[in-house]
């Protein structure tokens, strides 16, 4: 290049540099250090990874047993293997049961389909009634007792009139006939003497109070034919009294005493009517419903 080429250039360049070593560039210490960031970056991207590790555990309430602790951060800076443990990280976060948080509605059921206007409902099938029990056959021994109880009230009827039977039956397998109080000696008499019954000997003779009347029953037997029968009569509770049998059967003079004396049942024609067990002068008769200790007297221990 020739001086006057030279000359023709502009002085857009400086023609001197800078004397010294401070006046020369600094070292390209930023070129050498841009290389590194790459090296960082890793240890970045390896540490989100870890954050889906940390999400289900924050939804969980408890964590699941045997579940993998999170890697320390000496092994997140190593890319590789931060790569591999995120992958492991998500298999053990997706194989841990979820657990349903607390307040959760549960799906709503199928409606049933609504019936269509004026269809009636289908009728529940009505359920079959039990079968009865069937009544259990008569008792031979009863419908014998029924026999023979009828058998008697027959021969009393034809003695002394139908009306003096009131009730024949059994009872406890044992022949029961009941005849009227007015008759009660004649028909002990009659059958007594009878060539079908012969009705000699009393087992028991006792009375019962009841509501309205005062009910009198005597077992009879007969030792030579071997049956034996219930008789019954009744009498009023009040002026209660029944002809006596002590002419009959001499035996019952006690337990005629006695159902008079419990009871204050009147034996017309008795031959030593009087009390046998209460004292004589003892007021009211104690095997009465009605009867009290307290009536007209004062009582010991409220006048203690």
């Amino acid at each position: 290049m020739s001086d006057e080429e030279r000359s023709q250039q502009p002085d857009s360049q400086p023609t001197t540099e800078p004397s010294g070593a401070d006046s020369q560039p600094a070292p390209a210490e930023p070129a050498s250090e841009k290389p590194a960031a790459p090296a960082e970056q890793p240890a970045v991207a390896a540490e989100k990874p870890a954050a889906p590790t940390e999400a289900p555990t924050a939804a969980d309430e408890k964590p699941a047993a045997g579940a993998s602790k999170p890697a320390p951060a000496s092994a997140a800076a190593d890319p590789a293997s931060a790569a591999d443990a995120a992958p492991a990280a998500a298999g053990d976060a997706a194989a841990k049961p979820k657990v349903k948080p607390e307040g959760a509605a549960k799906p709503a059921a199928a409606a049933k389909p609504a019936a269509a206007d004026g269809e009636a409902k289908p009728a529940a099938p009505a359920k079959k009634a039990p079968p009865k029990k069937e009544a259990p056959p008569p008792n031979p021994r009863t419908i014998a007792a029924k026999e023979l109880a009828d058998q008697i009230a027959a021969t009393i009827s034809a003695s002394f009139g139908q009306e003096v039977v009131e009730e024949t039956g059994a009872a406890q397998f044992k022949s029961m006939v009941r005849v009227r109080k007015d008759r009660w000696h004649d028909v002990f008499a009659m059958l007594k003497d009878h060539e079908s019954w012969k009705f000699n000997y009393i087992e028991m003779m006792a009375g019962t109070d009841y509501k309205d009347y005062i009910e009198i029953v005597a077992f009879v037997q007969s030792t030579e034919l071997g049956h034996s029968v219930l008789l019954k009569t009744r009498t009023d509770r009040e002026n209660a009294s029944v002809p006596s049998l002590v002419s009959v059967h001499p035996g019952v003079n006690w337990e005629e005493r006695e159902i008079y004396d419990l009871l204050g049942v009147t034996f017309t024609n008795h031959p030593d009517l009087r009390r046998i067990m209460m004292w004589e002068g003892f007021k009211g008769h104690p095997l009465r419903k009605d009867y009290t200790p307290w009536e007209g007297e004062e009582d010991p221990d409220v006048a203690e």
